[in-house]
């Protein structure tokens, strides 16, 4: 039967109920607790935006004579143009964009290798390149042209297989010539135009981009400000061998930078020239080096075995400002053995065992050259400084 409560515990329960009930409309009533400190939040102030800073590398032609793919050969008959940078390499490392002049095509797989005059490379030149560390690539020359339409074509293909970051000067077609080569980097936009003031061969007009192609010129580089924060022009240009820049070269450079380029690395000459500021019509600077020399060759003569890394700073504001700055340059020595007296008696085919220095570790390999009693690691890093000016600061 169900359980039945005596008159005084029912009498109890019902306190207890009713006691129960006020509490819980006191609990309702009562203060609500302050919040501990843990739980309190504090408003977590947004971080300023910071500058974005990309820092370029540039060498200058990648110029393969006979002798120089006769070294790059290896036992098994393949090409390792690589290890010739193997010096240098690490002073690139670090750096955001690697800008390097193929001088020559590089069909000699499928149409036959040549030399000087009318140069065409193995297509190991290419990936070698690659390998070494070059991500923009200028194939806008005087000798791009060598082997004709078919030679572009076929070098453009090889570097769409290795996809560079950056690649301008040379097309296949005039919607190529007419699209700019546009790369980001950090939420940073950078384009890379490039340009040639000569080709020894004849070519279709979109084969090349002509600096005299005045209309050429302006149309990308405007489409490149439009589409990019940066503008980087490679432009092959000037005298050959001569240390200083032309009156051209200076008024060139001067329109380029008006038309917005940041930057300009200047070749051809195959020797150094100097490095300036340049002020645009707006009063905002660029610079220009009129030319970083060659990279790899067995060209002869001291300075044209002398050359440099440029190398800059592109420093973007959050608003897009974009301010260049620290144009410095690392001095480099194209090394070959060559005696002296092989060097008397033309006998050049002995040119081996090539390799590119940083000039500052190029005291030994200065001993196995033609110039061992010619040239030091001090004489030759003072003519760099002393060719490139007071604008550039010289690094090891």
């Amino acid at each position: 039967m169900p359980t039945q409560l005596k008159p005084a515990a029912a009498t109890l329960a019902v306190l207890v109920l009713a006691l129960t009930g006020c509490q819980g409309a006191l609990d309702d009533d009562a203060p609500t607790a302050a919040p501990t400190a843990s739980e309190s939040t504090t408003p977590t102030p947004t971080p300023e935006p910071e500058p974005t800073t990309i820092t370029l590398s540039a060498v200058g032609d990648w110029l393969p004579h006979d002798s120089v793919v006769y070294d790059a050969e290896q036992p098994d008959g393949t090409y390792d143009f690589a290890h010739f940078a193997d010096a240098v390499a690490p002073r690139w490392a670090d750096s955001d964009l690697v800008m390097c002049d193929q001088e020559v095509p590089s069909a000699g797989d499928e149409t036959g290798l040549s030399f000087f005059p009318r140069f065409n490379a193995p297509s190991a030149l290419t990936t070698g390149m690659a390998a070494a560390g070059c991500d923009t690539i200028n194939l806008a020359n005087n000798h791009l042209a060598d082997w004709g339409q078919q030679g572009i074509d076929i070098t453009r293909a090889q570097w769409d297989a290795l996809q560079p970051a950056l690649i301008a000067g040379a097309n296949r077609s005039p919607e190529e010539q007419q699209t700019v080569s546009v790369t980001e980097i950090d939420g940073v936009r950078v384009a890379f135009l490039a340009f040639t003031q000569l080709s020894n061969e004849a070519h279709d007009s979109f084969a090349l981009n002509r600096l005299g192609d005045t209309a050429l010129v302006e149309s990308l580089m405007a489409q490149a400000v439009e589409q990019s924060d940066v503008q980087i022009v490679s432009v092959h240009w000037g005298t050959e061998y001569s240390l200083t820049e032309d009156p051209a070269q200076v008024e060139q450079g001067q329109w380029l930078a008006d038309l917005g380029a940041d930057v300009i690395m200047g070749t051809g000459p195959h020797v150094l020239q100097p490095a300036s500021w340049i002020t645009r019509a707006d009063g905002t600077p660029a610079f220009v080096f009129y030319s970083v020399g060659n990279f790899l060759s067995t060209q002869i003569e001291i300075p044209r075995i002398l050359a440099a890394i440029a190398q800059i700073d592109l420093v973007v504001d959050p608003d897009g400002t974009v301010t260049v700055q620290d144009p410095r340059a690392i001095p480099i020595y194209m090394h070959y053995d060559l005696t002296p007296q092989q060097l008397a008696s033309n006998q050049l085919i002995n040119r081996v065992d090539l390799q590119v220095y940083p000039l500052v570790d190029a005291a030994e390999p200065l001993t196995r050259s033609a110039w061992r009693n010619e040239l030091t690691v001090e004489s030759g890093i003072q003519f760099v400084t002393d060719v490139l000016g007071p604008d550039v600061r010289i690094t090891p």
